[in-house]
C-alpha cells in the first residue's frame, strides 16, 4: 500500500519510466559523470580568506596585524581581477601597474627581512609579493608585543626609523595607497580603508610631521582637526619649546591620509586654518612629503 501511495498507483519500474526527473536521478545514479577537479585558484582563494579571518593572539600585535591582513586581501583580491592588459596600465610614479607591485613587494621586504621572512625569489611579482606578505604576516601574528616596540627602518626617500609598530602601519598605509592607484590606473572607484584606520594612519603621519618640517624651528605647536570618518583632534608640538598653538588647521580625514601619501597636490588640497597662513601652508606641504614612493 505504501509504494502503491507513493508512486500514485504506479508500480516503481513504471513510474521512473513515465517521470522525466526521477529517470533523470537514476541514469545520473547509474552512470556518473567525470570528476571535475577544482580550479587552480581554489587553494589560494580558500586560504587567502582564512588569513583574512584569523586573528592574532595578542591583542596589541593584532591592532597593527588585522589592519594590514585586511589590506593585503583586498590588494590581493584586486590584483586577482585585472586582466593582462591591466597590468601594463600606465601608473605615473612606477611605470605600469606590475611595476607598482614589484616596488610594493620591495618596501615591504625592509620589515620582512627583519622579521626573517627569506626572499621570495623570481616567482610572478603577484605570487611573489603575496607569498612574501602571508609570511610577514604569519611572523607578525605570532609575535609578542615587546617586538613592536624595536626599531625598525621605514620605507620612503626620506631616511627614518621607527617602532616595527609604526612600520606595520606604514605597511597598511601604502598597501591602501597602492591599491588605490591600481584602481585608478583601471578604471576602477577608490575606496578607504575602515574608520579606525583611517584614525591610525593620520596618527601615524602626524608623528613624522615635525620632524618633515623645513626651515627654521618653529617653538609652537599645531591643532590639526580631521573630520569624517577616523577624524579626531590632535596638538602636535613642532619643538620641545613649543609654548603656544599658533594655528589650527581643519580638513578631511580620508583627503589628508591621501594627502600624506602625496596623492593629493599641496597646493590644491582643501584645508581651512586659523591662525598663521604660512605655517598652514608649510604643514600641508611637508605633510605630502611623507609618503613611500
Amino acid at each position: 500500500m505504501t509504494e502503491t501511495y507513493l508512486y500514485n498507483g504506479q508500480s516503481p519500474d513504471d513510474h521512473v519510466a513515465s517521470c522525466p526527473d526521477c529517470g533523470a536521478a537514476i541514469a545520473l545514479l547509474d552512470q556518473p559523470g567525470t570528476a571535475v577537479p577544482p580550479p587552480p585558484t581554489l587553494r589560494e582563494a580558500v586560504l587567502s580568506k582564512a588569513r583574512r579571518r584569523r586573528s592574532p593572539a595578542v591583542i596589541g600585535v593584532a591592532s597593527v596585524a588585522v589592519p594590514y591582513a585586511e589590506q593585503v586581501a583586498i590588494m590581493d583580491d584586486l590584483l586577482a581581477e585585472l586582466s593582462e592588459p591591466q597590468w601594463d596600465a600606465p601608473i605615473a610614479r612606477h611605470g605600469t601597474v606590475r611595476d607598482l607591485v614589484a616596488h610594493l613587494a620591495a618596501n615591504d621586504a625592509t620589515v620582512a627581512g627583519f622579521m626573517g621572512v627569506p626572499g621570495a625569489g623570481e616567482r610572478p611579482v603577484h605570487r611573489r609579493w603575496r607569498e612574501q606578505a602571508g609570511s610577514l604576516l604569519e611572523r607578525i601574528s605570532a609575535s609578542s608585543e615587546v617586538l613592536l616596540g624595536v626599531e625598525v627602518a621605514l620605507a620612503g626617500a626620506r631616511p627614518a626609523r621607527a617602532p616595527l609598530r609604526q612600520a606595520m602601519i606604514q605597511r597598511t598605509f601604502e598597501t591602501w595607497t597602492h591599491a588605490d592607484d591600481i584602481r585608478t590606473a583601471t578604471d576602477r572607484a577608490r575606496a578607504a580603508p575602515r574608520d579606525g584606520h583611517v584614525h591610525m594612519i593620520v596618527e601615524f603621519g602626524l608623528a613624522l610631521l615635525p620632524r618633515a618640517m623645513k626651515g627654521p624651528r618653529r617653538d609652537v605647536s599645531a591643532t590639526v582637526v580631521l573630520t569624517g570618518p577616523g577624524g579626531g583632534t590632535w596638538t602636535i608640538p613642532l619643538s620641545p619649546a613649543s609654548d603656544h598653538v599658533a594655528v589650527l588647521l581643519s580638513a578631511d580625514a580620508v583627503d589628508f591620509c591621501r594627502l600624506l601619501a602625496n596623492r593629493w597636490p599641496p597646493g590644491s588640497f582643501p584645508y581651512a586654518a586659523e591662525g598663521d597662513p604660512v605655517l598652514a601652508r608649510d604643514l600641508v606641504g611637508a605633510a605630502a612629503t611623507l609618503g613611500c614612493d
